[in-house]
Formats: C-alpha cells, sequence, structure tokens
C-alpha cells in the first residue's frame, strides 16, 4: 500500500472519530415525539415537553418487582446533583400491578423531589421507539428531542454519568 492511501484512510478515520465523537454527531439517533401525554402518580397529565430539562432527559424504566431496579435506583441517586447543575431532568417510569404498589416502591426508595415519576403504560414503548422486554430501561434524550441511548439491564452509575455526558456534547 502506498503512503498516500496510507494517509487517506488515516485522515478518513480521524474526521470521522471528530464528527460522531467529539460533535456528537450519530445519523442513527430516533426522535422521540414531544407531544406524549404521561401520567403522573398523582395522577396529572403532563407533555413530554413540560417534563424535559433544558439540557436533556434522561428515562428510566423501572418494575415493582425487579431487584435490579432497586440497586439502580440507589445509584442513580447519587447522580441527582450532576443532574440538576447540568439541567437534566430525571423521569421514572413504573411498572406495577395496582396504583398502591407502585406508590409503596416509590416512597421505600424516597426520590428525590425535582425527580418526575409516572405510570409506564405499553403504550409508551412505541412512542419512545423502543422495544422493551425488562426492566430496568435508561433512554436518554438530548434537548432536541433525539434519543441518544436506549439499553435494558443495569447500568453503573459512572457509565450513565458518562452517557450523560455524551449527551449534554451532542446538545452543542
Amino acid at each position: 500500500m502506498t503512503y498516500k492511501k496510507i494517509f487517506i484512510i488515516v485522515f478518513v478515520i480521524i474526521a470521522a472519530f471528530y464528527v460522531f465523537k467529539v460533535k456528537g454527531f450519530n445519523p442513527f439517533e430516533k426522535k422521540i415525539k414531544s407531544d406524549i401525554i404521561l401520567t403522573a402518580l398523582d395522577g396529572k397529565k403532563m407533555s413530554l415537553d413540560e417534563c424535559t430539562g433544558e439540557n436533556g432527559t434522561v428515562f428510566f424504566i423501572m418494575g415493582t418487582w425487579c431487584p435490579y431496579c432497586s440497586r439502580e435506583v440507589e445509584q442513580i441517586k447519587t447522580l441527582n446533583d450532576f443532574f440538576k447543575s447540568n439541567k437534566i431532568n430525571v423521569l421514572i417510569g413504573m411498572k406495577g400491578n395496582t396504583y398502591e404498589e407502585i406508590q409503596s416502591w416509590v416512597s421505600r426508595h424516597d426520590f428525590p423531589w425535582n425527580w418526575k415519576t409516572f405510570y409506564w403504560f405499553n403504550a409508551y414503548e412505541k412512542d419512545f421507539n423502543i422495544d422493551i422486554n425488562r426492566v430496568p430501561y435508561l433512554v436518554i434524550r438530548n434537548k432536541n428531542g433525539k434519543m441518544t441511548f436506549n439499553k435494558s439491564g443495569t447500568l453503573h452509575y459512572k457509565h450513565i454519568s458518562e452517557l450523560a455526558q455524551d449527551m449534554l456534547k451532542s446538545n452543542n
């Protein structure tokens, strides 16, 4: 291979890294509709736009039966100051058999006052463009309404922090 070909390949790789990683461009991001109506635990209805933070939103979908969700919420709470200082809203979508079961789970885990908690209905799965087969589930939506991350399973709080920082970079 000639030096010219090697130079071109290296240049393309560096350019791609810059565009995708540094600038946060992701052509595969899906847009999440902003007119989705969420139902809070107190029965109040609100649109997704009303719940969205200035710099984006992280959604955690959890189930009352899930032992991993209990551990995940404790780790997420350690990031609350990071979320507040970066103007990222936290939404918790709760799945459970009854209202009382969900209320009990939420109060046992003492969610921070600034988190919005709503019932997770199966219809939301289509609205959020996700296929959720198990919980916990994490969806990150940037300030432009693009889904920058979605995955089921537990994540370490450092990984969640890195994902949120990547979302902040993609806002620029």
